[in-house]
């Protein structure tokens, strides 16, 4: 897909004082389109098992969610 591409793990499921929740994940990458992610989502819970996976692939640092990622969320 891109191995460019950074991940972060960011939400209830990066901070280790909250309580579970769903799998909220920020992928920065201009080369993964909808298809791939698609695929990703399915790859993700074929190893982890079928929660609940919020994914989303931006290539904007601009985006909502980037900034919140970065500052607060793991990178994988």
């Amino acid at each position: 897909m891109d191995p460019e591409a950074e991940v972060y793990l960011f939400g209830s499921r990066a901070d280790d004082s909250a309580r579970g929740g769903d799998i909220d994940l920020w992928v920065r990458s201009a080369r993964i389109g909808y298809a791939d992610a698609l695929r990703l989502r399915v790859r993700i819970k074929d190893r982890i098992g079928w929660q609940k996976i919020d994914l989303v692939v931006s290539d904007r640092d601009n985006h909502p969610l980037a900034r919140l990622a970065t500052q607060t969320g793991v990178r994988l």
